[in-house]
């Protein structure tokens, strides 16, 4: 459930939107932020599921139920 996630909601609409092949600022441009912005929402996601790298940190999150 949402109550028990880990990532906030947006380090999860960064991560959905790099899981849908997104780059990074194609995702800054959905949500209306910076580029430097959509790195740090996704260098924190990272650090929070242990994912060395931004493809990991998307297969995690899909493993965790995170984003679909």
């Amino acid at each position: 459930s949402l109550s028990s996630s880990r990532l906030s909601p947006r380090e999860r609409e960064v991560l959905q939107l790099l899981a849908l092949g997104n780059t990074a600022p194609a995702a800054a441009d959905r949500l209306c932020i910076g580029v430097a912005t959509v790195r740090t929402h996704l260098s924190r996601a990272r650090q929070k599921l242990g994912a060395s790298s931004q493809a990991a940190a998307v297969a995690i999150a899909l493993r965790l139920g995170e984003i679909d």
